[in-house]
């Protein structure tokens, strides 16, 4: 589904508000932040006064709209389509003559281009959060995509943050050996690929014949050596290379800045912008729709483990850790540290806790009473050990579970009710 239709599926379900008054693109981060504290609404910027587009924020800051994008009933059936279409991937289908869809401007003044802004009080210029980056794997020559914090450096320069696991590999192993490494760039792109672009799939399977594989013949590719995805709203290519600079501060997932002392710069080539387009703004930091899209890989790892664990009855990805936490309910006398190993493997998240049915997994005050009262033992915190293959040391696994909650010692109270 295109980003066009993906914002119209969610507006005819109501979940879409249009704001009327002129606005600059420096209030597009705090009206964002205030809707989400209030109906937690798509936002649709019509009126922007130094921006050539209309902006659209927060669209996939809710499990709803995630899967109404994707036409899914819910995470579990979409991650159940997902992994058909990681098991049977489909070739892409090209079509040409495609170009003229779109207006090229080569070697483009970015900041004009882009209506990229700052999201958190002290980023040190604008940045492209809703930015995917596109790269062939020069080990398989799959395609790969994922999103890429990236900082609008001046000119056509842009630098990049290859942060997860495969793209900085994939980097390491041609610009950290003085090569250049041919990219695109994609804001607005169809659901399908903003989805791949948030899970993993392993070494060697091409993203975006799994891409093709959900999407079907809805969605096509240009015939470019380094295939686009059509109707994506912005598209750029152009070249990693090695020549680095500091990069940030910037406000990141963790509710922390993060600064890099020496990342890569991008120089863009050309865009090719759609008609009328439609920019999509994904606020950097904390915030709903930045978390929702980071979680969407550990939680298509955690349904996995779902449903080949019978007593993992559920899982949540609290938006009050940022992603960073995933606390799993568990059936009664289930020890969780036969998951350890699996739960180790799962990049973003930082910390596991296991609780009884009995606890509110949502609730950070559920929790925390959970680990107070249930994790009395040191037996109950384990930790992943420095040298695990692909796993960063310290991760954390608290078993806050009852053997048996219905023991009178354990049982928790309830509010009396007088009988009616």
């Amino acid at each position: 589904m295109d980003f066009r239709s993906a914002l119209a599926a969610c507006a005819a379900a109501g979940e879409v508000a249009e704001v009327d008054d002129e606005v600059g693109r420096a209030d597009v981060p705090k009206r964002v932040w205030d809707e989400e504290r209030r109906r937690n609404r798509a936002l649709v910027f019509r009126r922007v006064r130094d921006a050539d587009a209309a902006i659209v924020g927060n669209l996939y800051g809710s499990a709803k709209r995630v899967c109404r994008s994707l036409s899914a009933r819910n995470y579990a059936a979409l991650f159940a389509r997902l992994d058909r279409a990681i098991a049977s991937p489909a070739a892409l289908v090209r079509r040409t003559g495609a170009h003229g869809a779109f207006e090229i401007t080569r070697s483009p003044d970015l900041a004009r281009v882009l209506p990229a802004m700052r999201y958190s009080r002290d980023d040190v210029t604008p940045y492209l959060t809703s930015g995917i980056l596109l790269a062939r794997d020069p080990s398989s020559g799959a395609h790969h995509v994922c999103f890429v914090r990236m900082s609008v450096a001046g000119g056509n320069k842009l630098l990049v943050n290859p942060a997860t696991a495969r793209i900085r590999r994939i980097v390491e192993e041609t610009v950290g050996r003085g090569q250049a490494l041919d990219v695109a760039i994609l804001v607005g792109a169809p659901s399908e690929v903003t989805l791949m672009a948030c899970v993993g799939v392993g070494d060697g399977v091409d993203k975006f014949a799994v891409a093709q594989a959900l999407g079907g013949d809805a969605l096509a590719f240009t015939d470019d050596p380094l295939p686009l995805p059509l109707d994506t709203e912005y598209a750029m290519t152009g070249r990693i290379v090695p020549s680095y600079e500091r990069e940030g501060p910037v406000g990141d997932q963790k509710g922390l800045y993060s600064l890099r002392e020496r990342n890569p710069a991008c120089l863009v080539d050309a865009i090719r912008v759609r008609r009328d387009p439609w920019f999509h703004s994904v606020s950097g930091g904390v915030s709903r729709e930045h978390i929702e899209l980071v979680t969407l890989g550990p939680r298509a790892v955690l349904e996995r483990l779902r449903r080949e664990t019978p007593e993992l009855l559920r899982y949540e990805l609290p938006f009050y850790a940022g992603g960073r936490l995933a606390v799993l309910v568990v059936a009664d006398g289930f020890r969780p540290a036969a998951l350890a190993e699996r739960l180790w493997s799962i990049s973003s998240v930082r910390g596991f806790v296991a609780v009884n049915r009995d606890v509110g997994a949502r609730s950070a005050s559920e929790v925390l009473w959970a680990i107070v009262e249930r994790a009395r033992d040191a037996d109950r915190f384990a930790f992943s050990k420095a040298g695990m293959p692909g796993v960063k040391p310290g991760k954390f696994l608290v078993d806050a579970t009852e053997a048996d909650p219905d023991d009178w010692n354990h049982r928790r109270i309830q509010v009396y009710r007088p009988p009616s």
